[in-house]
């Protein structure tokens, strides 16, 4: 029996030590969590912080308390820094704290410096018993500012690297090409370790440079994630359950088999491009509704502030052809509307449909505000300038992307033809030479291989220990290194949703794969001489 208790002892004395080290080897790992974490919620706030500021200076035009006002924008969760505004709620509602002292207690374990600017504002201006709406008047206007030059700010910086970014694609391919013929002319070591090293050091460089375009660029979300969603955003998460494994599948299966590289990434392009031309559609969609809703909520708030209608009414008194891409979703939320449905569901079906956030963001502040009894006319046109706004610096935006959207396909064909293409030369230099030293007779000090020759009577060291196949594995690496990276780095500048990679991934994909077929049949033909090579 003792020994049995021994035995339970020492198992659990195991397994408590392995946990232990278990939890050890993970707390390694907290401080990156933590870091990334805190990234990714600064990231949010950023996007946040003008919406929530137009939220509260909406409904302070219903002249509600001051409790009222923490309390509504702390139950909104869609907002990033909610929570810290709950906190401020809590702290004077359930302590007794003066609103302008929670502020500042708040403030300083905010780590985002637009919220903390934001929270030390509002306690000055509370503490100094300016009224509220006075307040968020002015701080909305301020909010604007700082959002549009830090928008603009970000546009100059973005644009900068995507010049900087085709010049380290250019980059990559003269490094690859200087170090394959370093690597078959001189003796540099080991050549798999070489080329191994050099692909890694081009993954790196191509990484760092998408991750800095993903930096630089403008911070916003263009699409929703409610459950309801537009057709087309409906279309493409139903077909990537069924595309996307088929691709994984199939991709892995014909990599298997041996099938050539090239075949495989035009197979995998075609068949993520359904979703990639849905998404492209949808994000031309989501863009016209967006500056269509403008004049939208304008007239809306107009026409419900100075006839005293209610929204359902108002809806019937908005000019139906001048909300352009608008007009199907507004008609059918007014015979949601008639029909007695509940106004809140009614409401979420035309902000889930139109897939925007902006509508989705805006849609919240203006009934929610007038709900509370607040002034439409004035909501409407709060609302009406964030929008148009925001859409302005989009349009900005897009002026940049399409630059550099529109010169990557090209850049990238180039690139990797460029890199094939020497490569392929020197694989049929190698292999030509062979042939030649082989037909002839040499001294002993005549060394010749099936992947290189080295001819040491004449001092003639060229692939001497390089095979044709790794360069072959180079080729094929690099040009799958680039095409993620092109991919990312599209994406990146030109903003959207995640489908917008299924879109710049299928036609880099199909470009990548049109290239590694067709690339090495151009330089056979070119470089065939069949008095040397027998060919």
């Amino acid at each position: 029996m003792s020994g049995v208790t021994a035995n339970s002892e020492k198992a659990k004395k195991s397994q408590f030590t392995l946990k232990g080290l278990l939890n050890s080897f993970l707390s390694l790992f907290e401080p990156i969590i933590s870091y990334f974490r805190t990234y990714m919620e600064n990231n949010r706030i950023d996007i946040d912080v003008l919406y929530m500021v137009t939220y509260m200076n909406s409904i302070a035009t219903a002249n509600i308390s001051r409790d009222e006002i923490f309390k509504r924008v702390s139950e909104r969760d869609e907002y990033a820094c909610s929570k810290y505004m709950n906190q401020v709620y809590v702290l004077a509602k359930n302590w007794n704290y003066e609103y302008g002292t929670a502020c500042n207690i708040v403030a300083e374990r905010v780590s985002n410096w637009r919220l903390k600017d934001l929270l030390m504002r509002l306690s000055n201006a509370m503490a100094a018993g300016e009224p509220e709406a006075k307040f968020l008047e002015s701080e909305w206007q301020t909010m604007m500012v700082i959002y549009k030059n830090e928008y603009e700010r970000s546009l100059e910086s973005m644009k900068k690297w995507t010049d900087a970014y085709t010049a380290l694609l250019v980059s990559v391919s003269f490094m690859s090409v200087t170090v394959l013929l370093s690597t078959c002319i001189y003796n540099m070591g080991d050549p798999e370790t070489m080329i191994g090293a050099t692909l890694i050091v081009i993954a790196l460089i191509a990484g760092i440079g998408s991750f800095v375009l993903r930096s630089e660029a403008p911070k916003e979300l263009k699409t929703h994630s409610m459950e309801t969603r537009s057709p087309e955003q409906d279309r493409i998460k139903d077909m990537s359950k069924i595309l996307l494994p088929v691709a994984a599948i199939l991709s892995i299966a014909m990599f298997a088999v041996g099938v050539d590289m090239g075949i495989i990434l035009i197979v995998l392009g075609l068949i993520i491009a359904p979703m990639g031309l849905i998404g492209w559609r949808d994000n031309k969609n989501v863009t016209k509704r967006d500056e269509d809703y403008s004049q939208f909520i304008k007239m809306l708030g107009s026409v419900v502030g100075s006839m005293g209608l209610t929204v359902k009414e108002g809806i019937t008194k908005v000019d139906q052809k001048s909300i352009g891409s608008l007009e199907p979703l507004v008609q059918k939320l007014y015979i949601r509307l008639v029909m007695g449905l509940d106004p809140k569901v009614c409401w979420n079906k035309f902000i889930g449909n139109s897939g925007s956030e902006l509508i989705s963001k805006f849609t919240h502040i203006f009934t929610d505000a007038i709900d509370m009894g607040g002034d439409a006319d004035r909501i409407g046109k709060l609302v009406n300038n964030t929008n148009m706004e925001v859409v302005l610096l989009r349009m900005k935006r897009r002026l940049v992307s399409s630059s550099f959207t529109t010169l990557i396909f090209p850049m990238h064909t180039a690139m990797c033809a460029l890199t094939l293409f020497v490569i392929q030369i020197l694989i049929i230099f190698s292999g030509m030479i062979t042939n030649l030293y082989s037909t002839m007779s040499f001294n002993s000090g005549t060394d010749i291989s099936g992947s290189g020759f080295s001819v040491n009577s004449l001092g003639f060291t060229m692939f001497q220990n390089v095979p044709t196949h790794l360069l072959a594995t180079f080729g094929v690496a690099l040009v799958v290194i680039l095409t993620i990276a092109d991919t990312l780095s599209a994406k990146y500048v030109d903003g959207g949703d995640t489908y917008m990679l299924y879109f710049y991934g299928s036609i880099m994909a199909v470009l990548s794969g049109i290239v590694l077929l067709v690339v090495p049949v151009v330089v056979q033909s070119i470089f065939t001489f069949t008095s040397l090579s027998g060919v």
